[in-house]
């Protein structure tokens, strides 16, 4: 059983940080022995059947730690924050909630001190508009990493970076140097932590 795992959607994400803690890539995965780093790729059905594959042929790790970029409705980009329940963004269906919802997924995460805590809702596509209010982030990966963490009593931490303010145009222009700030993450982890 490996210690921890760390979920990454993108390669462009991954390779500083597994650099960082020094691991080879074999396909999707990065491996130093005792921590292993699974790219899933981008969306809630990847990410929920890449975890899947992962733990039906690793099996389950003691804690997971997604990491990544999120957009949101207001909270300044660049600012790093820490999930405290995540959503499914797509689901909303009265009277239908504990089906939809209210089922798994939506347990408190773990916190790190000192970094802002928000609510996070995982969206199949990039969200641009919504009608939500408050200090929320938006990702597409976190609710299905949730939800198997959740059944499979899996301890999990999600830290972002807030990328935009609902602009894809921001997404890409804050995105568009190297990843190593990712690394950056890592560190407010181990400082924090976990």
């Amino acid at each position: 059983m490996k210690q921890k795992l760390y979920v990454l959607a993108m390669e462009k994400e991954a390779t500083d940080l597994a650099k960082q803690l020094n691991m080879k890539q074999q396909g999707n995965l990065y491996t130093n022995g005792k921590e292993d780093l699974l790219i899933t790729g981008i969306g809630k059905q990847r990410t929920a059947i890449s975890l899947t594959k992962y733990i039906m042929q690793q099996g389950k790790p003691e804690k997971i730690i997604n990491i990544g970029y999120a957009g949101s409705t207001d909270i300044n980009i660049g600012t790093w924050v820490c999930i405290k329940k995540s959503y499914n963004y797509e689901w909303n269906i009265p009277g239908e909630e504990k089906y939809a919802m209210l089922d798994y997924g939506n347990q408190n995460l773990g916190l790190i001190p000192n970094i802002p805590q928000v609510d996070c809702y995982s969206a199949e596509s990039f969200v641009t508009k919504t009608n939500l209010e408050g200090h929320i982030a938006f990702d597409m990966e976190l609710h299905s990493i949730a939800i198997i963490c959740d059944r499979e009593n899996i301890p999990l931490i999600s830290l972002k970076k807030i990328s935009d303010n609902l602009s894809l145009e921001k997404y890409y222009e804050s995105t568009k140097e190297p990843i190593m700030e990712l690394v950056s993450g890592l560190k407010l982890l181990e400082n924090g932590e976990i």
